[in-house]
């Protein structure tokens, strides 16, 4: 009989007793059901420009973007396509942060599926603004607070990766 060995883990307790920034954690990308091959449409992004506070305690532009695009499974495209369909169902959304220019969809089709990679794939819980109770009597307060999760990529790729770039 095999013998049965835990190695060790990189799972974190999160016990009553002490505070983990929800921010720092990052869940396994297995756990979750994203498409191994994406597909975007042409007006399917939106885009945000980076902003930091300077020495003055300004909030300036920093010539860098966060892009996010809402992307389907590319096989049930396929298939939704394939049948005369039309229902394509929801979107998943992938975020790309520090970029340094927008994507460019010049040389697609209105309403066409356009393929997309995305690099580094990670997911991590995300920030939303919520109103919370203050006390009895009070105005509810806005504060930042974890409840959501998001699917972030460190790069991506528009189109075939192995198709030759046109001249």
């Amino acid at each position: 009989m095999a013998k049965l060995i835990m190695k060790s883990s990189k799972l974190i307790s999160l016990n009553d007793s002490e505070n983990i920034d929800l921010g720092e954690l990052h869940f396994d990308i297995s756990q979750f059901k994203v498409p191994s091959a994406m597909v975007v449409q042409k007006d399917d992004f939106t885009s945000r420009v980076a902003r930091e506070r300077n020495a003055n305690g300004e909030l300036v532009e920093t010539g860098k973007y966060s892009i996010a695009f809402k992307v389907y499974d590319r096989h049930f495209i396929e298939l939704v396509l394939g049948n005369g369909s039309t229902e394509i169902g929801s979107p998943i959304t992938v975020v790309v942060e520090n970029q340094d220019s927008l994507p460019i969809f010049d040389s697609f089709e209105d309403g066409e599926f356009i393929p997309i990679t995305f690099k580094g794939l990670h997911v991590k819980p995300r920030k939303v603004q919520k109103k919370s109770f203050v006390g009895q009597g009070k105005p509810m307060v806005d504060t930042w607070q974890y409840s959501e999760i998001k699917i972030e990529a460190e790069s991506y790729n528009i189109g075939e990766v192995n198709e030759p770039k046109a001249k």
